[in-house]
């Protein structure tokens, strides 16, 4: 049975991933450089400090990784704190959830505290107990930034299930022993392989609310 759930933010409860998708270009040209058409590919699975330091020593930028890292949030900033949008369905998944005495945390790449206050804007932090980032605890490459994530609301891995947007964060959660919930969004080209990956898959997060009895009698220990 899932007792708790972790959810990534951009592309799974917020709807951001072209926002992130142009966020390293964007950043480049500012300082006059170009960037190579498949830097987004790149960035996709790296955490911001990792993102900083590619940039740092791919395009030679005078500044720092840790200067970077705070040009990269500043730019982030005014977007989740004014103009951020949840996904169709969030809120219902989350009240589901929450009806059945779901414990719930944030596993997120961007900054944990805009997380929190966008989702204080739209009305949803209620929902969630903290958050973490991949800036702190590594990218979704490896599993410790869902380890940490189930650590605030005290849940072991097979009663957790967690709720993403990317093939490469679905096949780390599971391969920890998470239970793995999937929604599609525009950011993950691989979608056939997301939908064979992940125990469930949805087109929309309320897909998923309307399933939600389905997803809590799941044994992630089945896998």
């Amino acid at each position: 049975m899932i007792k708790y759930a972790i959810f990534d933010m951009d592309g799974t409860i917020f709807d951001s991933s072209e926002m992130w998708k142009t966020l390293g270009e964007e950043y480049l040209k500012l300082l006059g450089k170009t960037p190579a058409p498949d830097l987004a590919g790149r960035l996709n699975t790296m955490s911001i400090p990792e993102s900083a330091a590619y940039i740092h020593n791919e395009y030679d930028v005078s500044y720092s990784p840790e200067e970077i890292v705070r040009h990269i949030t500043r730019m982030t900033e005014k977007y989740y704190l004014e103009r951020v949008s949840l996904k169709d369905g969030a809120p219902r998944l989350l009240a589901a959830l929450r009806a059945h005495c779901v414990r719930m945390s944030i596993a997120t790449a961007g900054d944990a505290n805009l997380a929190l206050s966008a989702l204080t804007r739209l009305g949803i932090a209620e929902f969630f107990e903290g958050a973490v980032s991949c800036s702190d605890y590594g990218a979704k490459t490896s599993p410790e930034v869902f380890l940490a994530a189930a650590d605030i609301i005290y849940a072991v891995p097979e009663e957790t299930m967690v709720f993403e947007d990317s093939l490469h964060a679905v096949r780390t959660a599971k391969k920890a022993g998470f239970a793995t919930a999937a929604v599609r969004d525009v950011s993950e080209k691989n979608q056939e392989e997301l939908k064979k990956t992940a125990d469930f898959y949805a087109l929309s997060l309320s897909e998923l609310a309307d399933n939600a009895p389905e997803l809590l009698k799941f044994s992630a220990a089945r896998n």
